[in-house]
């Protein structure tokens, strides 16, 4: 009742049109039926490829039979969307009604329009006459720059609520199933509520010595590990830990500044997670913005079972949880040309203090091409004290040593 109450009052304060449109986008897609191979659609599962930039999961798409193209798969997502890369430009779309999408960020919403797909398949299965939202590069605060755009679009809830999903990082595997996964002894299983095309599942913060719970999205579409809110923090009186930093992260509605600290315990289940990075993001209602991302969910076998509403998550053999520290305070992005780019510069961490700006592009570290540096492998060098040389392709080459933070990358 309180997610309804929140959604009504959000619907009253924003502009009719918008919210209109909007609606019929979440909806658009409600009666369409994937199409499986005739002898498996009972019993229907496929593994994909799965590709992982910055531990978001991607995967092969193929739209209108003629362009493969790469989709995140986003949970967060309402419903599924095309950027105008250069991919999906080859591609013959009527624009049909105006769409404003909001997302992280205190900016504007990204304008974009609603059109439609004639197919889009992937594992063997077909969907047909997809509507989707289509977002141009141009006018989105996502990107810094269009050279960013590296997936052509986004898979959302109105087409995975039709398969249970299990993501396996360390095998570079997803597999999407009409079936229930079986249940080990080791398993993790929590309940999920699917509201309003998105998915909470319950969650205890230990923070400040004290327990709190809350409901939180699973928002696979984040790169990050676990996300609370401020009003969530006012509201039961926590105190944070005093050693933070302070970021930013970026979405379709342009920049959300944030203060990052070390969750002490975080428990899923009948499982505590010890030193969770966590952001604390600004929020009116405790509802908003508290999430639990890839980054956390990378670290186990993840399955998302929409038909039992059920979560599970499975240990890797001989791997515990772990957080990875940002100690240089920089983030990098891939480029189309597989530089990498500077994103972002945190206030006040060693990257700001040596001249490190917004829209750097960075040619190599430490003698190694950004070619060849994904952004995964970029977060784990960042993540232990050591000393970086880098170099960019319009300023001289500049170097930089980080430290651990006491009380924040370290106990």
């Amino acid at each position: 009742m309180k997610n309804l109450l929140h959604i009504f009052v959000l619907i009253s304060v924003l502009s009719g049109c918008s919210v209109a449109n909007s609606l019929r986008m979440i909806y658009a897609n409600k009666d369409i039926k994937p199409t499986m191979p005739a002898s498996e659609a009972g019993q229907y599962e496929a593994s994909v490829q799965a590709f992982y930039i910055g531990e978001k999961p991607y995967i092969k798409v193929k739209a209108d039979n003629q362009e493969e193209l790469l989709f995140l798969i986003d949970t967060g997502a309402s419903f599924t969307m095309l950027f105008d890369t250069q991919a999906t430009t080859r591609l013959t779309l009527e624009r049909g009604f105006s769409l404003e999408l909001r997302g992280w960020g205190d900016g504007e919403n990204s304008p974009a329009y609603q059109t439609e797909l004639k197919s889009l398949a992937f594992g063997n299965v077909t969907f047909e006459n997809v509507k989707v939202g289509y977002i141009p590069i141009s006018t989105s605060q996502y990107y810094l720059r269009p050279g960013e755009a590296i997936f052509d679009g986004v898979l959302g809830h109105d087409l995975l609520r039709h398969f249970n999903w299990k993501f396996d990082k360390q095998n570079e595997q997803i597999t999407l199933t009409t079936k229930t996964f079986p249940i080990l002894p080791t398993d993790v299983e929590v309940p999920i509520e699917q509201f309003f095309s998105k998915l909470t599942i319950p969650v205890t913060l230990h923070i400040d010595g004290k327990k709190f719970n809350q409901e939180v999205y699973v928002d696979t579409g984040s790169r990050h590990y676990f996300k609370f809110n401020t009003a969530f923090v006012e509201n039961n009186d926590i105190t944070l830990p005093t050693a933070s930093v302070q970021a930013s992260d970026f979405g379709l509605s342009g920049e959300a500044k944030h203060t990052r600290v070390r969750l002490p315990e975080l428990s899923i289940g009948d499982m505590t997670l010890e030193g969770v990075k966590s952001n604390v993001i600004y929020a009116e209602d405790e509802d908003d913005f508290s999430v639990v991302g890839s980054a956390l969910m990378n670290q186990f076998i993840t399955m998302i079972d929409y038909q039992n509403n059920v979560m599970v998550f499975r240990p890797y053999p001989n791997i515990s949880f772990t957080s990875n520290y940002n100690l240089a305070g920089l983030d990098l992005r891939k480029l189309q040309n597989d530089l990498l780019l500077v994103r972002h510069v945190f206030p006040e961490l060693v990257a700001d203090n040596n001249g490190f700006t917004a829209g750097d592009v960075v040619t190599s570290i430490n003698g190694v091409s950004a070619k060849n540096i994904t952004e995964e492998d970029w977060l784990e060098m960042a993540a232990q004290p050591a000393t970086f040389n880098f170099c960019f392709d319009s300023k001289p080459c500049t170097s930089i040593t980080t430290q651990h933070i006491k009380g924040y990358s370290t106990e």
